[in-house]
C-alpha cells in the first residue's frame, strides 16, 4: 500500500486532487484498485449538506465522471508500468460523493460545522453508544468534539471506526 500511495499521490498533486481513500479488496476474480479523489485545496466541505455555522451552503467544485476517467487513464499505464500489483486487478477511480468519508484529521477539520455519521469501535459517551448522527463542532490534535442532542461528546480519534458526513435531502 505504501508504493501504491508513493505512485498515486504525486500524479493527483499534478493534476490537481488530492488522495480521501485508497482500497485495494480481493474479488472473487480480480482484486479492485478503488482511488477516491477530491479537487486538492479545499477550506471547508459545503454544498446542500446542513450548515450549523452560518456559513452559506455555496456549490463546491466537485470532482465529476470527466475528471475520474482522465485520472483513470492516466493512473492506469503507471501501475501498470511499475507493476505494483502483480494479480489480474481493475481500477475504480471516483469521487468522495455526497456522505464523503471522513478519514484524515483534516477531512474533519473540513467537516467542521456539518452533521455527521460516525461509529466508534467501542461504545462511548454518556449513553455508551457506538453510533452517532451529530454536528461536529470543534476537531482538536487527538479527536473530535459533537454535539449529541446537546451534549458535547469528544470522542479520540483512535477510537472512531468510520465517519462520514451526513448528507441531508
Amino acid at each position: 500500500m505504501e508504493r501504491l500511495h508513493a505512485l498515486v499521490e504525486p500524479l493527483l498533486a499534478r493534476e490537481g486532487f488530492e488522495l480521501v481513500e485508497l482500497e485495494l479488496k480481493r474479488g472473487p476474480r480480480r482484486y479492485l484498485l478503488r482511488v477516491t479523489i477530491d479537487k486538492a485545496g479545499r477550506t471547508s466541505y459545503r454544498g446542500a449538506a446542513v450548515r450549523h455555522d452560518g456559513e452559506d451552503p455555496t456549490p463546491l467544485d466537485e470532482v465529476g465522471i470527466d475528471d475520474c476517467t482522465r485520472i483513470s487513464r492516466e493512473l492506469s499505464p503507471l501501475l501498470d508500468v511499475e507493476d505494483v500489483i502483480t494479480a489480474a486487478y481493475n481500477l475504480e477511480v471516483s469521487s468522495p460523493g455526497v456522505n464523503r468519508p471522513l478519514k484524515t484529521p483534516r477531512h474533519f477539520a473540513l467537516a467542521k460545522g456539518l452533521d455527521v455519521r460516525l461509529k466508534t469501535r467501542t461504545p462511548f459517551g454518556p449513553s455508551n453508544e457506538t453510533f452517532f448522527i451529530a454536528r461536529l463542532t470543534d476537531v482538536r490534535d487527538d479527536g473530535v468534539t459533537l454535539d449529541v442532542r446537546g451534549t458535547s461528546v469528544e470522542i479520540p480519534f483512535r477510537l472512531i471506526a468510520q465517519a462520514n458526513i451526513e448528507y441531508r435531502f
